[in-house]
């Protein structure tokens, strides 16, 4: 019984104290031995029900080692893992003979001037846009409406690429690994950037290997050479990227 309430009793009745006090009530010694055998922790139980000073001793450096053991490996594992150790697992993969990469070129300017200026000045004089006649002076005011007129064409189904940069009209010269190449080893794609592209060694569909060349054909190392023509003087001002 709690020593406060064993006062308030005593304090109410005449009643020996003595007589009110629980003899079977456990001391703290009893409940630390009753918490040690009935405990899951492993080892206190075998200290706690050890009966010779032998077993007890054994007992207490087993759990003591083995607590220890287990911090060892706690730390251990902490600070390995605040390390941030990396492994670093390179293969090198040698392939032969290996595919020449596509090679792409296109022209600084999507438009050549000589070859658009007439349509384009019709174009814009028969919608008023600008009253301008002369094919020497090309004004910013008129390269607004160049985008405009390209649109237009295309949606009345008409052909654009008459105003562009052939391929056939820029490749003076090129060979592949000693082997001449021409316009017909490329092939094109239209850019909104840059206007008509061409792609050596593109890989091609419904052809055997795609159509592609490799670095060890003809016996070479995968060398290509070209010598293009790039029409600067027919660059349409305030459009050309080459300016």
């Amino acid at each position: 019984m709690p020593n406060e309430t064993l006062n308030h009793i005593v304090d109410a009745f005449p009643i020996d104290r003595d007589a009110l006090r629980n003899e079977d009530e456990p001391g703290r010694v009893e409940i630390i031995k009753e918490f040690s055998l009935n405990t899951s922790t492993h080892g206190i139980p075998g200290i706690a029900r050890s009966r010779s000073i032998p077993n007890r001793l054994y007992w207490s450096i087993s759990l003591i080692a083995f607590a220890g053991i287990m911090v060892y490996f706690i730390t251990t594992a902490i600070l390995a893992y605040f390390e941030y150790p990396t492994q670093t697992s390179i293969t090198t993969i040698v392939e032969w003979p290996q595919a020449f990469p596509a090679v792409t070129i296109c022209n600084y300017s999507p438009i050549r001037y000589d070859r658009f200026i007439h349509d384009f000045l019709n174009y814009t004089n028969s919608l008023n846009l600008t009253n301008k006649t002369s094919t020497d002076d090309f004004t910013e005011e008129q390269s607004i409406y160049v985008y405009n007129f390209l649109i237009d064409k295309m949606n009345r189904n008409e052909s654009i690429t008459e105003y562009l940069y052939s391929l056939d009209s820029m490749l003076i010269h090129g060979d592949f690994n000693g082997l001449s190449c021409t316009a017909t080893n490329f092939t094109w794609f239209l850019s909104s950037a840059h206007g008509l592209c061409y792609t050596f060694n593109a890989k091609l569909k419904n052809t055997v290997d795609g159509g592609i060349h490799y670095n060890a054909d003809n016996g070479g190392y995968g060398v290509l050479k070209l010598r293009l023509y790039t029409h600067q003087h027919q660059y349409v001002p305030y459009l050309s990227y080459g300016e």
